[in-house]
């Protein structure tokens, strides 16, 4: 696990838009399983980003919209512990567009459960969640963790209880000139 900190403007989300091929490094290139990310034939189905747009269709419901992730990775048999696990049941029928922010965020992380990809891109994952909705999103980025997952995550909050390594962009701000 890396965490990315930083102050707002930092380059935080930059720096995961890299990561996922969303946006060109100016030096260097993005390698996964030694193979450059662009047009890898694996990389995409590898990778979640969850970015600050949570990339919930909004105009279905949010059992619909975690029923579309799961058919993607043929885990609809997960579909039912995804509502469960953010406790979106009562919301299953609920146009997301009618969610708040943060059970909008709630749906958009749910898609972590049901696509089991190797890496996680989060860009401020605990945006909008209260308490709870926050400590279950750490519990779950731990447990991917220790399954042998990959997670990268954009943050100013957020810390864990597995090893993780901290990659401070506040490190590598240039000094401004008088």
């Amino acid at each position: 696990m890396l965490l990315i900190k930083g102050a707002n403007g930092a380059g935080k989300t930059s720096l995961i838009d890299i990561l996922a091929g969303k946006s060109a490094a100016n030096e260097g290139q993005v390698l996964w399983n030694g193979k450059s990310i662009k047009n890898h034939p694996d990389f995409s189905r590898d990778m979640m980003l969850i970015g600050h747009s949570s990339n919930i269709n909004e105009n279905v419901t949010a059992g619909e919209n975690i029923a579309a992730w799961a058919k993607q990775y043929d885990t609809e048999t997960l579909i039912n512990a995804a509502l469960h696990y953010y406790d979106l049941g009562h919301y299953k029928d609920t146009k997301a567009a009618h969610l708040s922010a943060g059970m909008q965020r709630r749906l958009a992380l749910s898609r972590l459960i049901v696509a089991p990809c190797k890496l996680w891109l989060l860009d401020e994952p605990t945006n909008f969640l209260d308490e709870e909705a926050l400590l279950l999103t750490v519990s779950l980025i731990e447990t991917r963790v220790k399954q042998g997952g990959i997670v990268i995550a954009a943050t100013h909050i957020m810390n864990s209880a597995v090893d993780a390594h901290t990659l401070d962009l506040g490190d590598f701000t240039p000094n401004p000139t008088p």
